[in-house]
């Protein structure tokens, strides 16, 4: 039993959290509600570089 808990404890902590699994992308706000990224995805747009450090640019989703 204690084997099996070691093992299901060491399959928990190697999964993702969902948080972080992008690493383009900090978590610094900017105009228009976007987030910083090297690089926009298709969903999103590129708004300028408000707020954002250097080589990064301001990304909002699209309404």
């Amino acid at each position: 039993m204690k084997g099996l808990s070691f093992v299901l404890l060491v399959l928990l902590l190697m999964m993702p959290d969902g948080e972080g699994t992008d690493p383009d992308m900090q978590y610094w706000t900017c105009g228009y509600r976007g987030l910083c990224r090297r690089f926009c995805y298709a969903q999103e747009y590129f708004v300028g570089h408000h707020g954002c450090p250097r080589r990064y640019r301001c990304c909002a989703i699209r309404s």
